[in-house]
C-alpha cells in the first residue's frame, strides 16, 4: 500500500512539474514568440539563399539544420529553477528524476510542435513538388522523431550545464559533438523518402532515433541523481 501511494504521489508531482513548466512558458509569452520567430525567419532565410526553390537535397539538410539550431534556442533560456537559491529548496521537495522527466516532456512538446511549423513553413516557402502527400507524411514523421531526440538529448545536457553554473555556454559546447549522430541519420531518412524509397524500407532509421531517445533519457533519469546531489 505504502509503495502504491509512492508512485502515485511521484507522479502528481511529475504532472505538477510539467504543467508548471508550461504555465511558466506561457506567462512568458514573449519566450515562445522568439522562438516562433526564430523558426520562420530561419526558414524565410533559407528561401532568400535558394532563390525561392530548392532541389531536393537541398530541401533536406535545411530542414534538418533549421529544426537543429531551433532546438538549440529553445534550451538556450534560462529557468527560475536554475537559481542556486531554488536548486537548495528543490532538493527538499523533490526528487531528481521527477524534475528531469518535466523537462524532457516540456521540450518534447515544444520541439514537437515546432517541427510541425518548420515542416509547413518549409512546404509554403520553398515547395512541395519533390514529395507526394504520403512522402510528406513520412518526412514530418522523421521530424517529429527528431525533434523527441533532440530535446530528450539538450533536456540532459542543459540539467548538467545548469547544476555546473556554466549557462548555455556548456550545452552547445556538449551538445554539438554529441547531436551529430542524430542529425545523420535523420537527413538519411529524409534522403530515403525524397527519393521515393518505401517507409518500411527506410523506417529502421526512425528506430535508431528511438533508441537514441530511449537510451538518452534512461541514462539522464539514471545518473542525473548523483549529480542533483552534489
Amino acid at each position: 500500500m505504502s509503495e502504491r501511494m509512492s508512485r502515485s504521489s511521484a507522479w502528481s508531482r511529475y504532472r505538477f512539474l510539467t504543467a508548471h513548466a508550461f504555465r511558466m512558458e506561457w506567462r512568458q509569452k514573449h519566450g515562445l514568440a522568439g522562438l516562433l520567430l526564430f523558426a520562420l525567419a530561419s526558414v524565410y532565410a533559407c528561401y532568400q539563399v535558394a532563390g525561392g526553390r530548392a532541389s531536393s537535397e537541398t530541401w533536406n539538410a535545411l530542414a534538418w539544420v533549421v529544426l537543429m539550431f531551433s532546438a538549440f534556442n529553445a534550451v538556450a533560456k534560462p529557468w527560475p529553477e536554475d537559481s542556486e537559491a531554488m536548486r537548495k529548496y528543490l532538493k527538499t521537495t523533490l526528487r531528481p528524476g521527477e524534475w528531469i522527466l518535466a523537462r524532457m516532456t516540456f521540450y518534447s512538446a515544444i520541439l514537437s510542435a515546432l517541427s510541425v511549423l518548420i515542416f509547413l513553413s518549409f512546404t509554403l516557402f520553398l515547395g512541395s513538388e519533390h514529395f507526394n502527400p504520403r512522402q510528406g507524411l513520412s518526412f514530418l514523421l522523421g521530424l517529429e522523431c527528431t525533434a523527441l531526440a533532440f530535446a530528450s538529448l539538450l533536456s540532459v545536457l542543459s540539467a548538467i550545464a545548469s547544476r555546473a553554473g556554466a549557462g548555455f555556454g556548456l550545452t552547445a559546447v556538449l551538445g554539438l559533438p554529441l547531436i551529430i549522430p542524430i542529425v545523420l541519420i535523420s537527413t538519411r531518412y529524409g534522403t530515403d523518402i525524397l527519393k521515393g524509397i518505401l517507409w518500411i524500407d527506410t523506417a529502421h532509421h526512425l528506430l535508431f532515433l528511438a533508441a537514441l531517445t530511449g537510451g538518452i533519457g534512461a541514462l539522464g533519469f539514471i545518473l542525473f541523481p548523483y549529480l542533483w546531489r552534489d
